[in-house]
């Protein structure tokens, strides 16, 4: 009897098998999710300039919409903008439309080009998992910065001290493994694969074996996918539901899509994100309250969707 496949292997099977019936609204807010997504897992692993308690980041420094990390969030999104599959770049140029800011060209993504390029290099790939791991030696052997020290050594007025080393570029190899679903044969999918290269790959000792932790990763990241999808799916069935019996804005389908998926926004930032007034966006944002959908949050204003229905 022919062992069976490993459950990473049955959770990519199943989205690719989904793919094909996707429709291109819960394709575009699969897009979006994924964004949201990739920016927890790279705001969990960047070492950001501004950390401690004098450049507090904030209860939401992984919310994509709200991040106070706006610098980072642009860099992130002009990255993907042009390195990502085209359903992953339009939702990247959709997000910095919405907060109002322009493609950034900064060195900061440097990193996520040099593991991009090495990646590309072994493409197309008959065995993902053994291409994956080829790639990460790579990363491993031949760019330093990309390792996980642990802690150094510091002297200070004749002591020596240690503390923990700086991050490493786990973040930039993570980033680049999503822009690439064709490792796993999904093409120019709507979707990234995130945290598939987390800092653990990255230990100078690693814990366990490569292939133990990038199959642990691999399966997480498929699985988030598939929630992400579910999700995507169950809100927009529930905001047609909503809808169809009431008046409401033209826009509110489109409104409800993007903070659902992408993430709670104003209605300056919706406005901008479609391109229509900011009349139009308060309308939509007014409809979808009445719908028990979303309401506007008290301290910043954005829209951000109920988790529940309110009671009446």
């Amino acid at each position: 009897m022919a062992p069976s496949p490993p459950p990473w292997q049955l959770a990519l099977a199943r989205l690719e098998g989904a793919l094909p019936f996707l429709g291109a609204e819960v394709g575009q807010g699969l897009a979006l999710a994924s964004l949201r997504r990739l920016w927890r897992v790279h705001v969990r692993d960047f070492p950001q300039e501004n950390q401690g308690p004098e450049h507090n980041p904030g209860l939401e420094a992984a919310e994509l919409t709200r991040s106070w990390y706006a610098n980072e969030r642009r860099d992130f999104l002009s990255w993907i903008g042009r390195r990502g599959s085209p359903p992953l770049a339009r939702a990247a140029r959709l997000a910095l439309a919405a907060k109002g800011t322009t493609e950034s060209f900064t060195s900061a993504c440097d990193p996520a080009d040099r593991a991009l390029a090495r990646l590309d290099a072994l493409l197309p790939a008959r065995d993902p998992l053994a291409t994956l791991e080829e790639w990460l030696e790579q990363l491993r052997d031949d760019e330093i910065d990309f390792l996980e020290l642990g802690s150094e050594e510091v002297v200070i007025e004749g002591k020596v001290f240690q503390r923990f080393a700086a991050r490493g570029s786990a973040w930039a190899a993570s980033l680049a493994a999503a822009m690439r679903p064709h490792v796993f044969g999904l093409g120019a999918a709507p979707l990234a694969l995130a945290g598939l290269a987390p800092r653990s790959l990255f230990k100078a000792d690693l814990e366990r074996p490569l292939s133990a932790l990038l199959t642990s990763a691999i399966d997480a990241a498929a699985t988030d996918v598939a929630t992400d999808l579910a999700a995507v799916r169950t809100a927009l069935a529930l905001g047609d539901e909503r809808l169809a019996g009431l008046y409401a804005s033209s826009q509110a389908p489109a409104v409800w899509q993007l903070i659902l998926s992408l993430g709670p926004l104003t209605r300056a930032e919706l406005a901008r994100a479609l391109d229509v007034t900011r009349r139009t966006a308060s309308q939509a944002a007014a409809a979808l309250d009445r719908a028990d959908l979303a309401t506007l949050r008290p301290g910043d204003h954005a829209l951000a969707p109920i988790a529940a229905p309110r009671a009446s």
